[in-house]
């Protein structure tokens, strides 16, 4: 173990089988807490490795835990079983049930729901976000709202037709395998001896029935913070974390009090934000360094005083200063407004492709795929690769499973297609488009893609700005005078995204708050925080409001040395005031506005 363990990460980590909650704060160490404790299970306690599971909540978090344990122990600890909870719940149902499933995957789900959106709600300015669909549909709809209920019902019947279950669906099989089956529920019992599990505030009420039934509370240790608790659109509740010693009254709690990455000064600033909620254990967590720059609050006559102070302040740092710099938002479309108006200015932003630049490469390749279907009806062969990348753009909800060799008929697509069941509407629908495309000049093909097809609408929901998206079409569409000027374009397309990935690899991080989470910044700036924007506009309940409070923490624990908080001021003419968050530190509240 560690000599330089603090008295509090020494007691979570040599905390005995009983179960164990770990509160660990933002900056607390939790993650060599959790690798720790895994040590000392293996030394101490000598369990055997492949009897310890260790739970994250996505593919990239288990495999970076993995490889941080990996690297302290060696061959020693390679036993250990790192997962997440979809694959590890997913392979018990499937070992335990012999069954065959179809998981519907998050981009699926995702295209899906912004399909029916679209559907029942044609107004745009009356839809609800994917956030909130996604939210209808785990809770069953929203009583007394046709629209979303419709929506629902829709969801539900295309999964059942195309044989699919979502990950929601999943969870709740396997847990009503370990609820019915006796037997199933001690032989999985019987394999783990420890489980350990990340995030522990992210989880939803079925994946913590399914903790309890798989550990029956021994050697169970969760570490998590409810005040980070910020994706409850997925299910996620902090009354969870709240509850967890009400299941287990044998259990301890431990808590991890200490932020070893912010300065003292931005660690009072945001617990004085987060002790407003009412909803969270209660706790105090204080800084292990020095006090540091104050906390900033600016306020700005409007947002492009904002944008030019923000602008002001980048150019002040070096390029190093700038690489460790974070500007972080509420939404998408907030980052790349940003993005836009700090490039336009000279200042580099951190990411491999530019917005635009990717969004011209989709289209770009998008084109291609359907130059070569148009290409291959008339040798009546279709190329497999190019039939999976625009067979659902725009969304058609066709399975990549239908095509099964790497080059298909027209008939033998069709035959496939009846062949599992499905509706071949579809299919017979992108056949007669590949037809008339085979037939139109460049600039027709381009034109009839994007606006008879309907390829243009599905770029403007599924590539970003809708802005962003126009303006590449139509510069697509000039220069679209022959099939050779939009091969030229794809080779251009493609040395351009090499070069942005050669030179973009350094710059300031533009970011929102909920792709923060679990990073760090020597300089983190905070803009737009007005009301309609954080909280948001659909806030209606205590919880909602919450959860945004949540977020607004989240972002500003991602600082390490400063951090400024921008607002616009609030007048009578001026819809979106300061958010209300801000008056705990004697910003003007909204009511008194």
């Amino acid at each position: 173990m560690r000599p330089d363990l603090s008295p509090s990460q020494r007691e979570a980590v040599c905390c005995g089988p009983e179960p164990c909650e770990v509160i660990a704060g933002p900056g607390s160490g939790k993650t060599l807490v959790i690798t720790e404790r895994i040590l000392y299970l293996l030394e101490s306690c000598k369990t055997d490795p492949s009897r310890i599971l260790v739970l994250t909540f996505s593919r990239s978090s288990a495999a970076e835990m993995k490889e941080r344990f990996l690297k302290i122990s060696g061959s020693y600890g390679r036993g250990v079983l790192f997962g997440t909870f979809h694959s590890v719940f997913f392979h018990i149902l499937k070992e335990s049930t012999h069954r065959e499933y179809r998981l519907l995957s998050q981009t699926q789900k995702d295209r899906l729901l912004l399909r029916l959106i679209e559907r029942y709600y044609p107004d745009p300015y009356d839809r609800p976000s994917l956030e909130e669909a996604e939210k209808a549909v785990r809770s069953a709809g929203i009583s007394g709202r046709e629209k979303m209920e419709n929506l629902h019902s829709d969801y539900l019947a295309y999964l059942k037709e195309n044989g699919y279950v979502d990950f929601d669906g999943m969870i709740l099989e396997c847990l009503h395998l370990l609820r019915s089956e006796k037997a199933t529920r001690d032989h999985w019992r019987s394999r783990f001896a420890a489980i350990l599990v990340d995030e522990f505030q992210d989880i939803n009420r079925e994946q913590y029935e399914i903790l309890r039934l798989l550990s029956s509370g021994r050697g169970l240790f969760v570490v998590g913070d409810d005040d980070q608790s910020i994706y409850g659109f997925r299910g996620s509740d902090p009354a969870v974390m709240q509850q967890f010693l009400t299941d287990f009254p044998d259990g301890k709690r431990v808590f991890l009090d200490r932020n070893y990455r912010c300065s003292g000064c931005i660690c009072k600033a945001a617990s004085l934000l987060i002790r407003e909620n009412r909803n969270r254990i209660p706790k105090e967590l204080y800084a292990a360094g020095p006090p540091g720059d104050k906390t900033v609050l600016r306020s700005f006559r409007d947002e492009s005083s904002e944008l030019r102070h923000l602008f002001s302040e980048l150019l002040k740092l070096s390029r190093e200063e700038l690489d460790k710099t974070a500007v972080i938002v509420r939404t998408n479309t907030q980052a790349a407004q940003i993005e836009k108006y700090l490039s336009a200015h000279g200042i580099t932003c951190r990411g491999k492709i530019r917005p635009g630049q990717e969004i011209k490469s989709a289209v770009a390749r998008d084109l291609e795929a359907y130059r070569l279907l148009a290409e291959g009806l008339g040798r009546d062969l279709l190329p497999r690769q190019s039939l999976y990348r625009v067979m659902n753009r725009p969304e058609r909800f066709l399975l990549r499973s239908s095509v099964k060799e790497e080059w298909v008929s027209p008939k033998g697509l069709l035959t496939m297609t009846k062949t599992e069941g499905r509706n071949d509407d579809a299919v017979h629908e992108l056949l007669r488009d590949l037809t008339v495309l085979r037939s139109l000049p460049p600039e027709g093909f381009v034109r009839y893609l994007f606006y008879s097809v309907g390829y243009a609408g599905w770029a403007e929901r599924g590539l970003g700005s809708r802005e962003e998206v126009r303006s590449i079409l139509q510069k697509i569409l000039r220069q679209s005078s022959s099939f050779e000027d939009l091969k030229e374009m794809i080779r251009t397309v493609n040395n351009a995204e090499e070069t942005a990935v050669q030179t973009e690899q350094r710059g300031v991080h533009i970011m929102t708050m909920h792709v923060s989470k679990g990073l760090e910044f020597d300089r983190v700036y905070l803009p737009a925080l007005n009301d309609g924007i954080i909280p948001g506009r659909r806030c209606i309940t205590q919880a909602d409001f919450e959860e945004e409070r949540r977020l607004l923490y989240v972002a500003m624990t991602r600082a390490r040395r400063h951090l400024e908080l921008m607002y616009t001021e609030g007048t009578a003419d001026n819809l979106r005031p300061p958010s209300r968050f801000l008056t705990v530190y004697g910003v003007r509240s909204f009511e008194s506005l």
